[in-house]
């Protein structure tokens, strides 16, 4: 009896002494994952900037106040001092028109010096372009016929197309910036709102003043320049940081938590850039390792081997 006892507290012994032995390797199966061949990442810091985001839309240079220059009297045109494309100055000469009682008696050679006087020239009223001559030497006119077509030279503008989306940033008097091929820059404002919105391109008209000194041709495609907000101090992440769901309605990043462990740490998504994106987030800081490259198919927490 006393033999049985005593193998029997032998076999006690040993299996407590088994289970202690257990309980001292907690991290075991941690450490057996960790000898498994591991996925390589590449990791990155995010980065604190400072940004005034600027958003470019087309334009088109456009004179906006159009000038017609018309007959007096009838007669004929003798003279005419203009071409398509001309600069116009301010009392210029522009037509000759001989009237037709002047023209019937210089053929009856009964001419007066009121008559040889009765020429009528039309001249300008102000500075333009001129657009179209409609009439040529020796053409006949009658009072309000419609001699030339031109383009007050203060009018000059650019007109802008705003998608429907970015309406919402635009304010009566806006600054902006106006990029004009081959020249410079030059610093305006959105005037106003043409209501002419195209149902096609989904954009809204603006129209932007620009400077008569320019002296640029109607129709040049343009940019124009316009802030939309400045960030002060954001935290910036390459956009391949980025995961998403299908739907796009949630995203996160994966951060290592140590050399060896990534988790799942969802954030939400400020300025996005064609490289960066601004990450809104009280747990990210300019410290932190984040995934880059070998993120996706990774699980909230996944052990990884950070490639040198």
């Amino acid at each position: 009896m006393n033999r049985f006892i005593r193998w029997n507290i032998l076999w006690i012994a040993a299996a407590l002494f088994v289970a202690t032995g257990c309980k001292q390797n907690p991290g075991k199966s941690d450490a057996s994952a960790l000898r498994l061949p591991l996925p390589n990442v590449t990791v990155t810091t995010p980065v604190k900037e400072s940004k005034t985001i600027y958003t470019t839309f087309q334009a088109v240079s456009r004179y906006l106040q159009s000038v017609n220059f018309r007959a007096r009297t009838s007669g004929i045109v003798t003279t005419v001092f203009v071409s398509p494309g001309d600069e116009i100055k301010i009392h210029q000469p522009l037509f000759i028109v001989k009237p037709m009682e002047m023209s019937a008696l210089e053929g009856a050679g009964a001419l007066s010096d009121n008559l040889i006087n009765s020429r009528d020239t039309i001249f300008s009223d102000q500075l333009a372009f001129t657009n179209q001559v409609l009439v040529q030497e020796g053409d006949y006119v009658q009072p309000g016929s419609l001699l030339a077509t031109a383009f007050n030279e203060n009018s000059l503008a650019a007109v802008t197309y705003v998608p429907f989306s970015e309406v919402s940033f635009i304010k009566e008097n806006s600054p902006c910036t106006v990029e004009i091929p081959g020249k410079y820059n030059v610093s305006s404002y959105f005037q106003k709102q043409l209501f002419l919105a195209d149902n096609i391109t989904q954009t809204q008209p603006y129209v932007v003043p620009l400077p008569p000194k320019l002296k640029i041709a109607g129709g040049m495609n343009l940019l124009v320049k316009f802030k939309v907000k400045e960030i002060r101090d954001g935290i910036f992440l390459p956009r391949k940081a980025i995961l998403t769901n299908e739907e796009e309605t949630s995203f996160w990043i994966m951060k290592m938590a140590n050399d060896t462990t990534a988790i799942k740490i969802p954030v939400t998504l400020g300025w996005q850039g064609k490289k960066q994106i601004q990450i809104l987030s009280d747990r990210v800081g300019i410290t932190d390792r984040v995934i880059t490259e070998g993120v996706y198919g990774l699980p909230d927490t996944a052990y990884v081997k950070i490639a040198k």
